[in-house]
This record gives C-alpha cells, structure tokens and sequence, in this order.
C-alpha cells in the first residue's frame, strides 16, 4: 500500500507521513486478530500466534520503506517480489495463524457464510485469484493504480483479498472441504505452476517497457534498462510462485503419506 509513491517525484528520501497508512493498517490486523482470538473463548496454542505474526511481518516488509517506494514506482522486479510477499505468503501465514475455533463465528452470520462458501470453492478461488493477478499486472492498470496513493491501496489489497481466497479452500477448516481429496488439492495447486498469463508474457517478450510508471522512474539498477527489469520480474513472478506452490505440495503430499501409514497401521476389525 505504497499510498504516497510517485513515478515522477524524482529523487525519495524518507518521512514518516507517508507510511502512516501502512502502520494504521497492520495495527487494525493485529487488533482485529486479537479480538478473535478473545472471542474463541479457547486456549491458543503459541505456533497461531506465530504465525500469524509472521505473516504481519512479510506484510510490513512489502508495504514499509524502503522495500515500499522502490517497489511502487522504481523497480518492477522489486513490484513483484512484493507481489510474492503480500499476494501469497502473507496471507497463508495469516490464515495459518487464525486458530479454527475462531472461525465459528462464520456460522452465526448465515449471509456472510454463504458468500464465503461460494467465493472460496475450489474452482471459484482459482478464477478469482487468477483474475486478479491478470488484471492487477496488467499494464493500463497498473499505470493508472500506481499513479496515486488510492489506486496503489487499491492494487495491493486486491492481492492480499486474492491471495486469502487462493489459500482458503487448501487450510481453512470452514467451511467444510472434506470432499476436497488431497490429489485434487495437488490438483489445484500444480496447474497454477502449469499455467502461463498473459502478464509473464508481456513482461518477458516485450521489446518495450510495459509500465510508463517503471519506465519513467529514476534508475537504479546500474547498467540495466527497464526491459532487462521487467524480465526479471517476470522471472520473479513465474519462478518464485511457483516454488512456492511447491512447497505447498511438499506439505500435501507429506500429510497424505502420513495419513496412509497411520490408516494401514490400524488394526482391521475381527
């Protein structure tokens, strides 16, 4: 949420007005996580917090100076691992955090439950995700977003919302996925290394810079242009989701063994 970046405001330096935004947003996460926890009445084991901690974190790292301006407005490479950082990993460590007896507090608001039953259904998180992450890389959007300090809250937060909706249906108890069978989890998981957006192809095949917003940026990468940059990025985007989504195939796949050796471990019925 880098609300106060410019691609033509020339040389940076720091002042803490700008990152107000920033601060008064992970302060409203980590309050708004404190009172769900108090409201699940229930003991919290330490590795929730943790992990949710870790995940406001990655957040602050992505969104602070210096990581902040240099990724609004100056390095696309830089926009990406950002993307990485607030699309993907902050919100599964955030989702991790959350213990499941909060999430009964879901089944009390009938409306709202239905909307997120439907909204992270396997097959509905996979088209809005990659909706957002096509969109959001596109380049007429991200040259009007990037512009102003709204439109960059705006960018940002429809990647954390995505990236919440991506990983809810795979490590959210609620509501209920038993019918979401760990090869279809492998599934949904492995096609999106597989599949090819058409932002990665403008961003690694384009002779020209994509984004005036990079383009017009002071540089800073010494010896390379804004297309060696943006190549990069798509590098990043590709490269780094990808084993990211590896990772998490590695867990699936170890639960799933671990559960069939626990299954055929158990005695069989005389």
């Amino acid at each position: 949420m880098q609300w106060w970046c410019s691609a033509n405001s020339g040389a940076w330096s720091w002042t803490w007005r700008p990152y107000l935004g920033v601060w008064l947003f992970v302060i409203m996460l980590v309050a708004t996580y404190g009172w769900l926890v108090r409201r699940s009445r229930t003991p919290v084991p330490k590795v929730y917090p943790a992990r949710f901690g870790a995940g406001i974190l990655l957040l602050w790292v992505a969104l602070d100076w210096p990581v902040g301006p240099l990724g609004a407005s100056y390095l696309l490479s830089l926009h990406m691992g950002q993307y990485l950082l607030i699309g993907l990993l902050a919100p599964l460590l955030l989702l991790l955090g959350i213990p499941g007896s909060a999430y009964g507090a879901l089944r009390r608001r009938p409306g709202f439950y239905r909307l997120v039953e439907t909204v992270t259904h396997p097959v509905m998180a996979f088209l809005v995700f990659n909706a957002v992450l096509t969109l959001s890389h596109w380049p007429a959007v991200v040259d009007t977003l990037r512009v102003s300090q709204a439109g960059s809250f705006v960018l940002d937060l429809s990647w954390l919302l995505g990236g919440v909706v991506f990983w809810w249906p795979l490590v959210v108890p609620v509501p209920d996925r038993s019918g979401f069978q760990p090869l279809a989890r492998l599934a949904y998981l492995g096609l999106n290394i597989v599949i090819v957006r058409p932002p990665m192809l403008i961003l690694f095949y384009s002779q020209f810079p994509a984004y005036r917003v990079y383009e017009l940026a002071p540089p800073l990468l010494p010896g390379a242009s804004p297309v060696d940059d943006q190549q990069l990025a798509a590098g990043i985007m590709k490269l780094g989701s990808s084993w990211i989504f590896f990772a998490a195939m590695g867990v699936i796949l170890r639960r799933w063994h671990l559960q069939s050796v626990m299954e055929s471990a158990r005695p069989s019925p005389s």
